[in-house]
């Protein structure tokens, strides 16, 4: 097992550009930290490289077992100071284990479609914890897959796969190269239905025939759905509010939506 005391350590400054999405997108990893997002990769059968930890953080039999683990599938493990790994870290605080993973393959979108009913198009969606629990929505309700149209947030950024709580590492998520159009064009072509949540005027929620395949968009934070989606072909969705409020997270509009699908599924004609 190999040892390192200096941030300059190659090794080090390798991981520590994980930072940026842009070394992400070429290096085609990313980093995760702490004892249970690593033993969430291992079990969803991600490429694990590296695992950097230091040993006056990490003490406990649950982490020297899982260490073990992955020495013994080759992975490389490299002990560190304490100060070393805090450069490392993208947290504030630390949890002594920090691990370089390799990006999941992702299959086409066309294969996804193929092999599902129900999938969730995020539209310029900013706020990480918004976008890695709209993720765990998804799969949580047996989704095929999560998509994000260009300007959203970075799926892969640390605050996204910690808010995710490992479902990143499962379930498909993929980055459009556009706005959604393509997408939902070819999703019109496939006879799917497409769901567009909307804070007012659309039917409630709850009379949107969910057993049927389904692409349902969540909108951007502060603006919405964009006006280029919405005026495709389409069901608009909201949730009624009691006033004075005017309007839900997106991640919790989402689950809200997303769950009634599994009602909706469950009950093969006697729900009400």
């Amino acid at each position: 097992m190999k040892f390192v005391q200096s941030r300059n350590n190659p090794l080090v400054r390798s991981m520590r550009a994980l930072h940026y999405n842009k070394v992400r997108r070429s290096k085609r990893q990313f980093l995760i930290e702490g004892v249970r997002l690593l033993e969430e990769a291992v079990i969803s059968g991600c490429d694990i490289d590296t695992v950097l930890y230091c040993p006056e953080m990490t003490i406990d039999t649950r982490t020297l077992d899982l260490l073990n683990n992955l020495q013994g599938k080759g992975v490389t493990i490299v002990a560190t100071t304490e100060a070393v790994l805090s450069s490392v870290s993208e947290t504030k605080s630390p949890q002594g284990i920090v691990a370089t993973v390799c990006f999941p393959i992702m299959p086409k979108p066309n294969s996804i479609i193929e092999g599902a009913n129900l999938m969730v198009l995020g539209d310029m969606i900013q706020d990480p914890g918004n976008t890695g629990t709209i993720i765990r929505t998804a799969e949580a309700v047996g989704a095929g897959g999560v998509f994000f149209t260009a300007g959203s947030v970075y799926p892969f950024s640390g605050k996204v796969i910690r808010a995710s709580m490992g479902s990143l590492f499962r379930l498909p998520v993929i980055i459009l190269d556009d706005n959604g159009q393509k997408l939902c064009n070819y999703c019109l072509d496939n006879d799917w239905q497409i769901v567009f949540t909307v804070p007012e005027g659309g039917i409630p929620w709850w009379q949107v025939n969910f057993k049927q395949p389904t692409l349902l968009v969540l909108g951007n934070e502060g603006s919405g759905i964009s006006h280029e989606l919405l005026d495709l072909e389409g069901i608009k969705a909201s949730i009624p509010l009691v006033s004075p409020v005017e309007s839900l997270n997106v991640a919790v509009a989402g689950a809200v939506v997303l769950f009634e699908t599994i009602r909706q599924q469950s009950c093969s004609g006697g729900c009400k």
